[in-house]
């Protein structure tokens, strides 16, 4: 009772959090769509997905790592890998950017984002130690601080940027809107770190962050790739959607992906925080985890299966009322996708065990024959049947039978 009650403790507090710290770029997106005009979004996202993709290179994923080590001493050196191969990454980033900056953004199709790629190697530094201070308080159970570090982020992004319109006029306001919220939280975990764990960074050896760099070798080489082509398998879609139909269909579709994930996130990310830390200390202690993944997986299904099954039956009839008549067709393709994002629901948070178990390859493989799917049915749906309607039911095929096979190899996992 004790294990069950700190379990759903720890999930409410950092979906809350999650919760507030989505809510503010929603709740100040009227006020920015006043302040900067539509094409420096356009240049804004495209930095920030820049920054995204090559984070995900930065660490080589040996922050995933963080978790599994049973000494204190060997996942703290797990980290510091991490954290140099990020600074090693953002020091060729900037000997790339800097020389190179406005060849870059004609080749990205954006030659006014040039001024601003100067910012993409510090930005991608910062991320990739935040990412190791995310990981490493995650391991001592800091949830609290966790919570906070969102929606610190989130204010200080908000914030930010409203108060830069008035100093730095287009996507610049934004991006360093954003970046600044950035560093406010790399510095909030770091300051933690050094209240409460600063004799691990005092007592730091070259020679055993090698030794740890060398024993997680398999995550640079399977974890990022997999991480690449899971990118893929959101990204691409509504970008071959557009290419093959309507910016209509891409419309309706990116929509529809865009409100029902937002609450998938929210409540995702809080059980995905709390599971990963409780597992890592079953497989830590017991070789295994089946307690907290038979939990984790009767929760995730009960508390999905009824807003899923509404969702199936209403979805036209609510996007109609909430977004307009015209946005009926939105609602009829969320009908077409409650079952794959159900599992996708309750697939997303149980998938760290592909790193906590290290089966990395076998995690690179999934999200290749997802993305392969992903591509055949559109490409079918395009060619073949050449049909919007029929091409998403194809779509969300791919994607159930994807997360499917997802779902029972996580449980033979769980269960060795």
């Amino acid at each position: 009772m004790r294990f069950q009650s700190a379990y759903s403790r720890n999930v409410v507090k950092v979906m809350t959090g999650t919760t507030l710290a989505q809510a503010l770029p929603i709740a100040v997106a009227p006020i920015l769509t006043r302040l900067y005009p539509p094409e420096a979004f356009g240049v804004f996202y495209l930095y920030a997905a820049l920054v995204s993709i090559l984070s995900v290179v930065a660490t080589g994923r040996y922050e995933l790592a963080i978790l599994i080590p049973k000494e204190e001493r060997e996942a703290f050196h797990t980290g510091l890998a991490a954290g140099w191969s990020t600074t090693l990454f953002s020091c060729l980033l900037l000997m790339l950017v800097v020389p190179f900056r406005h060849p870059l953004a004609n080749f990205l199709g954006e030659p006014a984002l040039a001024p601003w790629l100067f910012l993409l190697p510090a930005s991608v530094f910062i991320q990739g130690w935040y990412n190791v201070g995310n990981f490493w308080h995650n391991r001592h159970k800091r949830f609290g601080l966790l919570t906070a570090s969102k929606v610190l982020v989130s204010g200080a992004n908000a914030g930010g940027r409203i108060g830069l319109a008035w100093l730095i006029h287009g996507a610049g306001g934004l991006i360093w809107g954003t970046f600044l919220s950035w560093v406010t939280g790399l510095l909030q975990f770091a300051v933690a770190f050094w209240k409460k764990d600063r004799q691990f960074f005092q007592s730091r050896q070259h020679s055993e962050t090698r030794k740890q760099a060398h024993r997680f070798r398999h995550f640079p080489g399977t974890m990022v790739i997999g991480s690449l082509f899971n990118k893929g398998n959101i990204e691409l879609p509504p970008i071959l959607l557009n290419l093959f139909f309507t910016p209509a269909v891409a419309g309706f579709f990116g929509q529809m992906n865009a409100v029902l994930r937002q609450p998938l996130l929210v409540v995702g990310r809080a059980f995905e925080e709390v599971f990963k830390q409780q597992a890592s200390e079953e497989i830590r202690e017991m070789g295994h985890c089946k307690p907290v993944f038979r939990k984790t997986l009767f929760r995730l299904s009960l508390l999905g299966a009824g807003p899923f099954l509404i969702l199936f039956w209403a979805a036209p009839a609510v996007f109609a009322f909430v977004f307009g008549p015209s946005w009926e067709t939105a609602g009829i393709y969320a009908r077409y996708f409650a079952l794959p994002l159900f599992l996708q629901f309750v697939a997303a948070p149980l998938s760290a065990l592909f790193y906590l178990k290290e089966y990395t390859r076998w995690y690179t493989i999934l999200e290749f024959g997802q993305l392969a799917l992903v591509l055949l049915a559109l490409l079918l749906g395009a060619t073949w049947l050449k049909n919007a309607d029929q091409t998403l039911l194809l779509l969300a095929g791919a994607y159930t039978i994807g997360v499917g096979i997802r779902l029972i190899l996580l449980w033979r996992i769980a269960h060795q």
